[in-house]
């Protein structure tokens, strides 16, 4: 007979081939009109690009960019009860793990597709967010080998200046060449306790490769804002990297999607989002070296097991009593500030409260059961 599958080696689901939404029925749902030319959403409450709705995302987001990779890391859950495709370009799988929610959603590339995935995401999820990027990069260190690890501590965000390219140059002469024609952002941060979780189960699992830490690249283009050449095109990038590095000595990565994630997480309003992101480094930008597909599709899978790890054992919010166990006042001030710790403490103290009061009534009931019994055996 066939042993029970193990974490991490549940069968390959991968060719499942839904229409636009697949629950556990099998039923194919119908599309419906739009009504809201703001924030479009069809009849059935599904939101216009990802295709979902309430109950069709969990609040453990674990968001890649290849769909190919979003099959492969849906594979590794213990089930998979939702699965919704959209003409958009999207792809969501969620299901359970350890008995856990989770989801991974393909997003394809680029900020926009971040900028869609994680406000139609938001309107689909009641209650915190927590999202994890698994991508794969280059890199501007030529201390970083290929097939390295790359997380983002924090992200900057590269964008093309395009005004520059019709101006002749004199008015900003005093400027390099990289900053006249691209703009390199403020650092954006990732949250540092899911950061820090990720690190450790990266640096657990996989030991064939270093992991890196430090400040990731987030850019508009994979040509033009990541230092690419190209003869048949003026981009007046050739000091790009040089000038990255100059002013973010750790910089680890080049890649297109973490960066407006973060941005994201920091601005959002109605909700508490939490983000952070790795990346597997592909190609050496300055050896020009690039990973093999083997080794590629190994690190993907390892990468991925530690993004879930680190997923699932991150508590949802900083309110929940389940932080105020697991991170000391210290860790909670350093992470969240000074307010954080005196929530954690109200909720310990509700805690304890509630203890206290379930051991007196237990208490209580004990005497009184026992006074009945006394007075019985009186009689």
């Amino acid at each position: 007979t066939e042993p029970p599958p193990t974490p991490y080696t549940r069968k390959d689901r991968s060719q499942q081939q839904p229409g636009h939404c697949v629950r556990m029925t099998g039923k194919t749902a119908k599309p419906y009109d739009i009504s809201d030319a703001n924030f479009p959403k069809d009849g059935n409450g599904r939101t216009y690009h990802t295709y979902t709705r309430h109950g069709d995302v969990a609040n453990r987001v674990v968001t890649v960019g290849s769909h190919h990779r979003a099959k492969m890391v849906s594979s590794l859950f213990d089930t998979v009860n939702i699965h919704t495709t959209s003409d958009r370009g999207f792809e969501t799988f969620t299901g359970t793990l350890r008995g856990v929610d989770i989801t991974v959603i393909a997003t394809g590339m680029g900020l926009p597709m971040v900028d869609m995935m994680v406000r139609e995401v938001n309107a689909s999820v009641k209650g915190p967010l927590l999202f994890l990027r698994l991508g794969t990069c280059g890199t501007p260190s030529s201390k970083i080998p290929i097939g390295s690890v790359a997380v983002s501590r924090e992200s900057v965000l590269i964008t093309r200046q395009y005004d520059a390219f019709h101006e002749v140059g004199a008015k900003d002469g005093k400027l390099k060449q990289s900053e006249r024609y691209y703009y390199i952002s403020k650092p954006i941060k990732a949250d540092k306790v899911l950061t820090s979780n990720l690190q450790k189960e990266l640096q657990k699992r996989i030991t064939k490769y270093p992991v890196h830490v430090g400040v990731g690249a987030t850019c508009d283009s994979f040509y033009g804002s990541q230092g690419r050449l190209d003869p048949n095109f003026l981009d007046h990038n050739n000091s790009l990297i040089d000038d990255l590095e100059e002013r973010h000595k750790d910089s680890v990565s080049l890649e297109m999607e973490t960066g407006h994630l973060l941005h994201l997480a920091k601005t959002s309003t109605n909700q508490k989002i939490r983000a952070g992101g790795c990346a597997i480094v592909l190609a050496q930008r300055r050896s020009n070296a690039f990973l093999s597909g083997e080794e590629k599709a190994y690190m993907e899978r390892e990468a991925a097991i530690s993004v879930l790890e680190a997923l699932i054992t991150t508590p949802l919010e900083i309110g929940d009593m389940a932080v105020a166990k697991e991170l000391s006042p210290e860790k909670i001030e350093k992470y969240y500030g000074k307010r954080a710790v005196k929530n954690a403490d109200n909720h310990k103290n509700r805690g304890n409260r509630t203890m206290l009061g379930l051991s007196l009534a237990i208490a209580a009931a004990f005497g009184f059961v026992a006074a009945r019994f006394l007075q019985r055996h009186r009689v």
